[in-house]
């Protein structure tokens, strides 16, 4: 994109944790060309394990999103899961009303996002690829759990807590697995958890070809971020086949109701 047309796109901003090497490039595959996503990290503790640093992003997004206020984003997608586990749904749609109110613009996260897109598709069950290490597996799945969704299966990647160090080619493993396990199942869902794992390249890849919903925290962020903007109609002119399709699948569901 040259510096005119990032000029006359529409700004939203992305709120990642400071060392998380994937939100960004696949934020930039996934929006439409007219808009440009511009990107305030959360600050690096280095005296501080996961789960506490975890917990610090959530009084720091306010600070963090302050930065951004010049831009006047349309809005605002907050890339970081795990610090929304612990709070809950109801505590996830507290903590971003508050940031929504601080910008005047709409605040939308990742798990707040995923959420969204559940509600709409109505799964009875989730195939659940965990990147996490055990104690943030535990969270997710209490999460999604007392969310109301039954966990059909949890597939833990690497308990080690090196979620970075995972490749696209590890997920699309995990990914052809899981479709292989489902077998096409009916109202089923594979939920790719994590802001920080490369996921968009596998859900691109058999998103034409199967008929299960794949959700990434990036696709489910992008498709929450524009339609709560007012955008959705945006939605299908994106590169991904994953966003498009997931959109289709969202809108079929919708006009079956």
């Amino acid at each position: 994109m040259s510096n005119i047309q990032r000029n006359l796109a529409t700004p939203v901003a992305i709120v990642v944790p400071c060392a998380n090497p994937t939100v960004e490039p696949e934020v930039h595959a996934l929006l439409p060309s007219n808009f440009f996503p511009y990107v305030a990290r959360l600050p690096f503790y280095d005296q501080l394990d996961l789960k506490q640093r975890l917990a610090r992003y959530v009084p720091d997004l306010t600070q963090t999103i302050q930065t951004l206020s010049g831009l006047k984003p349309a809005g605002v997608l907050v890339a970081c899961t795990g610090s929304s586990y612990p709070l809950g749904i109801s505590g996830d749609q507290a903590w971003t009303k508050q940031a929504t109110a601080q910008l005047q613009a709409p605040v939308v996260s990742a798990a707040g996002a995923v959420a969204q897109v559940l509600t709409k598709l109505q799964p009875k069950e989730i195939y659940l690829i965990s990147p996490y290490p055990s104690w943030l597996t535990q969270e997710v799945t209490q999460f999604w759990s007392d969310a109301g969704y039954v966990i059909k299966k949890v597939v833990e990647l690497d308990k080690s807590g090196q979620i970075y160090d995972l490749t696209a080619a590890d997920i699309a493993v995990a990914v052809h697995t899981a479709l292989t396990e489902i077998a096409q199942q009916p109202d089923i869902v594979i939920l790719i958890a994590g802001t920080g794992v490369p996921s968009l390249s596998a859900a691109d890849a058999v998103a034409p070809t199967t008929a299960v919903p794949i959700i990434t925290s990036q696709l489910a962020g992008i498709w929450s971020l524009l339609t709560t903007i007012g955008a959705a109609y945006d939605i299908q002119n994106s590169n991904s086949a994953a966003l498009r399709k997931l959109d289709n699948q969202i809108s079929l569901k919708v006009t079956q109701k």
